[in-house]
């Protein structure tokens, strides 16, 4: 698809963008991803020369000699300083602020980005005003047993293989698209205390302001597996603590539909379902991998014992940032920090870009203190 494509006849031009690109993932990947990212970024059409502005996030992660070389090597990416150790969703809290585009592109530096991509993001604004948030789908590729464990278990399902939008309710803060003027009217969440699941606060909330949420299958990502077994089983264990956490901050609402047949999570029937979906799907798109069944079940049975390892370690000892939080109720059984609440910009009230930027850089400067 390409850029010429869009904006042919007399539909409505193709919507400005911004793309902003997190460094926290490098922390614990190999920096040679951030490479391979921004190459797959590279080769979208549109290109994100077009963009209004690309920006690659810089808390440290990444060494300097890299990006310095990605600077000369695309012209277009432009690098901003924030207070290291930012974690991924802080960063993706600033990023909100950062971009001028009528679209803001979140793009991960450990993903793959097929072509497309973007093309599909911005066509599909383009001609439908009422779409505000389009999630991309994320798989893990299957090279071997270890990656096959991961595609059964890890956050992320398989490709739909379909070309049609359909609602959603979530996405992943690593291929998702968002009309700008959703922000103020609903800031992302920052300061919570969890490793990862800020997309899951986040999509509640939106939920909660009226805010849909739609999934572009044909905007297709890789993501990148842990690197290696140990690895995977530290973020197991971390991803179960979170979960605990996950539903002190805000539960799923009791009345929330269950829509379309493809979710980044809550999936009817529990984890066993999912993984028997995944499966079902392996065996349909790849059949030859699941030859690799017998050596990547034992890895995968660890991450998920694991996961509720963590799940045990956060009930039976609740963290000090929880027994804080749960001062702070919502009013709706949820619990979130005051610049995280629903009724903080998510209740119908549309706040300013500048207050929308005042909110964002004040949550980075109590990173940068903490």
């Amino acid at each position: 698809m390409s850029s010429a494509g869009l904006s042919s006849g007399s539909a409505p031009p193709v919507p400005s963008f911004s793309i902003v690109i997190e460094t926290a993932n490098l922390a614990t990947a190999d920096p040679r991803r951030l490479t391979a990212s921004l190459d797959s970024l590279a080769r979208q059409d549109p290109s994100p020369a077009q963009a209004r502005e690309v920006i690659l996030l810089d808390a440290g992660e990444a060494p300097r000699e890299l990006l310095n070389s990605l600077r000369v090597r695309y012209p277009w990416l432009s690098l901003r300083g924030i207070a290291a150790g930012t974690d991924y969703g802080d960063q993706k809290a600033l990023a909100v602020s950062l971009g001028s585009g009528e679209i803001i592109v979140f793009a991960d530096s450990d993903c793959h980005y097929e072509p497309g991509c973007l093309a599909s993001f911005l066509e599909t604004f383009r001609a439908r005003p009422d779409v505000q948030v389009l999630a991309g789908e994320t798989a893990v590729a299957i090279s071997g047993p270890f990656t096959l464990a991961m595609a059964l278990v890890f956050f992320f399902p398989r490709f739909s293989c379909q070309s049609e939008i359909a609602p959603a309710r979530g996405f992943y803060g690593n291929n998702v698209a968002f009309r700008r003027d959703v922000f103020p009217i609903c800031p992302f969440p920052s300061g919570l205390p969890i490793y990862r699941g800020q997309n899951v606060i986040y999509s509640r909330m939106l939920r909660r302001a009226g805010v849909s949420l739609w999934r572009e299958p044909r905007a297709r990502s890789v993501h990148s597996p842990p690197e290696g077994v140990w690895a995977a089983i530290r973020r197991f264990f971390l991803t179960g603590r979170d979960t605990p956490r996950l539903a002190r901050l805000m539960p799923t609402a009791a009345d929330a539909p269950f829509e379309g047949d493809y979710e980044p999570y809550d999936f009817p029937g529990g984890r066993v379902r999912k993984v028997l979906k995944r499966v079902r799907d392996i065996g349909r798109q790849q059949p030859l991998r699941l030859l690799l069944l017998p050596l990547a079940v034992p890895i995968a049975v660890s991450c998920v014992a694991s996961f509720f390892a963590g799940v045990a370690a956060e009930r039976l000892r609740p963290s000090v940032e929880a027994g804080k939080l749960r001062q702070q109720r919502t009013g709706r059984g949820g619990v979130l920090p005051e610049n995280a609440r629903p009724d903080a910009g998510c209740d119908g009230r549309t706040r300013s870009p500048d207050e929308n930027r005042s909110a964002a850089a004040a949550a980075g400067a109590g990173e940068s203190a903490g």
